[in-house]
């Protein structure tokens, strides 16, 4: 009994010595096999062609009513209500100003009237004192002094320079006049401006549906619909009523995953709520970058816009879609695992099995999807390849 024990370790030693070490690496034995490169994406449908109802106006308004989403609005129904009360209040202050500007062209006219009474008045008198300096006035010797003479003389000069002076202040009264209810009146007629915007804008608190249709509210920039208590800018769009006869894809493909995408490529699609209905499209159009596409997430995605080969009754707008983005049809191809691919000054390279050593050979690679790669030249069909580094690469020269 112990000389069978003894033997059964015996040879379970000699098998363990026997096997190589790189017998735990992963190996892939390379193959042509049908190769395809698909790319999933997640959507939603949308109408190719919608009415866009704005938010009116030229200032942040706040939405206090909405009516419900995805119901059938009628021509000149109301569709959206927004709070007037900031409106009204700016409106009141706008109104407020323009009340004290028409007070202070009122009393800069009194001031001119004012000022230019006392300068009548100052005018009558000089003008009696020229005359009685001009009556009174001898320049004869025999009765006046030189001194006297003279002192009459520059009182007549006197009078008459004030007179003239009092000429050139009533003209000038009058400019300054002008000039201060000039900048009264552009200031006002700045408020006045703006009142009459807040007036247009109070007329157009209830938004009314442009024509018949399905009223579908549109997502902002990041990802929220429209709701009560929300601001929104003059000019957003709130919602659309769209064109149901004609409906596409808004498609979504993650960064890492956007391989080689281009207007043309053919798409498969499934509804999410009815999943044995497939549809067909084509891609229109693929967003120049990546972006986040909900708030809080930094997940970037790629936006495709699909065109669908049919369209039927039970495509309606938000409709939840998963797809796939052809980028090329299947073909037998030599392909390998992406994680078989190693890179290395710009060089790719496998690991290749040679007896018990690996040797590491450069290969030049083609298309790839999201598993897989082509491998045009470096391997063939029957080669083995180790899916990580081995432990004991051998040293030898490239083939």
């Amino acid at each position: 009994m112990r000389k069978g024990i003894l033997l059964c370790f015996c040879m379970l030693f000699l098998a363990a010595c026997g096997e190589s070490p790189q017998s735990t690496v992963p190996l892939y034995q390379v193959e042509q096999k049908s190769f395809a490169v698909l790319i999933p994406a997640v959507g939603e449908l949308e109408a190719a062609q919608a009415e866009r109802i704005n938010t009116p106006g030229r200032r942040p308004m706040t939405i206090d009513w909405l009516a419900e989403e995805n119901s059938w609005v009628t021509k000149g129904q109301v569709v959206a209500r927004f709070d007037s009360e900031q409106l009204l209040l700016d409106s009141r202050e706008e109104e407020l100003e323009m009340m004290l500007l028409d007070m202070d062209m009122r009393q800069q006219n009194a001031e001119e009237n004012q000022q230019q009474n006392e300068l009548d008045s100052e005018k009558v008198l000089v003008g009696k004192e020229f005359k009685f300096v001009d009556t009174f006035a001898i320049d004869d010797l025999r009765l006046y002094s030189k001194i006297e003479i003279i002192d009459t003389l520059s009182n007549r000069d006197y009078l008459r320079a004030k007179e003239a002076f009092i000429e050139w202040k009533e003209s000038s009264i009058g400019d300054r006049n002008q000039s201060a209810l000039a900048v009264l009146d552009i200031r006002k007629g700045g408020h006045q401006a703006k009142f009459q915007q807040h007036q247009s804008a109070l007329a157009q608190l209830e938004v009314l549906a442009p024509y018949d249709g399905m009223l579908i509210y549109e997502k902002n920039w990041r990802g929220e619909k429209a709701s009560v208590g929300q601001t929104v800018f003059p000019g957003s769009t709130i919602a659309t009523i769209p064109n149901l006869e004609k409906m596409q894809a808004k498609l979504y493909v993650l960064d890492k995953n956007a391989i080689d995408l281009e207007v043309g490529q053919k798409v498969n699609l499934i509804l999410d709520a009815y999943p044995d209905e497939n549809l067909r499209g084509e891609v229109l159009s693929v967003s120049g970058f990546s972006r986040t596409i909900k708030r809080g997430n930094p997940t970037k995605y790629f936006e495709l816009m699909v065109s669908l080969d049919e369209q039927s009754s039970t495509l309606q707008p938000g409709a939840k879609v998963s797809a796939t983005v052809s980028v090329a049809d299947s073909q037998a191809k030599i392909v390998i695992p992406l994680q078989a691919i190693f890179n290395q000054k710009s060089e790719n390279y496998v690991y290749i099995k040679e007896g018990r050593n690996f040797i590491r050979r450069p290969v030049k690679t083609a298309g790839k999807n999201l598993y897989f790669v082509e491998i045009v030249e470096g391997l063939m069909a029957g080669d083995t390849i180790a899916l990580s580094v081995p432990d004991d690469v051998s040293r030898s020269a490239y083939e």
